[in-house]
């Protein structure tokens, strides 16, 4: 089994300092650590995870997802008993298979809807945010809200991206307008720009 974390570290409980420069990174987290030693134990009761390359896991309001390799999905969804005691320890259990394309995971967790447009923005500090419009008209075909789309997405990501439909954007009256998130950083980020100059 492949897993984030050297198996030796796992077992020595003592990060080596590649595994301990991708922690530092954030290429991989604490959880990734844990999870990943809780996995490495289960091997020994389900020897077909032998096969299995998990490349993150993530917990986030009360979901895990499993970021693994083709082939990798089929190989856990066919471990029942090991899908259930994942489920009573850390929740509803998501696995997704990569390579990680931004679009593909939108389409996944939208369809059958399709999105209009992926726009991304890169932030002064380096990181990337993504903003994905939807069709208003869509809203009752898609399973997840945006709050849940956005938190599942960007933890598979492991970089932000929101979610929005068309039709929130088109506000009647000044007066109760209220600033959606993507409007609130664009401004934020304008007056960044201007103190710096």
């Amino acid at each position: 089994m492949r897993l984030p974390v050297c198996n030796f570290d796992l077992e020595s409980d003592m990060l080596c300092t590649s595994c301990q420069a991708k922690l530092d990174r954030g290429d991989i987290t604490a959880f990734d650590i844990e999870f990943s030693k809780w996995l490495l134990e289960k091997e020994k009761e389900h020897p077909s995870l032998e096969s299995l390359t998990l490349q993150r896991a993530t917990r986030t309001e009360g979901r895990l997802i499993l970021v693994v390799k083709k082939k990798g999905r089929d190989l856990l969804l066919a471990e029942e008993v090991l899908i259930n005691e994942l489920s009573e320890r850390f929740g509803d259990v998501m696995v997704v298979e990569g390579p990680l394309k931004l679009r593909r995971v939108i389409r996944d967790f939208i369809a059958p809807a399709n999105e209009v447009g992926v726009n991304s923005l890169y932030l002064p500090d380096g990181s990337k945010e993504n903003i994905v419009m939807l069709l208003g008209e869509d809203r009752e075909r898609i399973k997840y809200d945006i709050d849940e789309l956005r938190t599942i997405v960007s933890a598979i990501m492991g970089e932000s991206v929101l979610f929005e439909y068309q039709d929130d954007r088109s506000k009647p009256d000044k007066e109760e307008e209220v600033p959606d998130e993507f409007d609130q950083r664009m401004e934020e980020f304008g007056q960044r720009g201007s103190r710096r100059r």
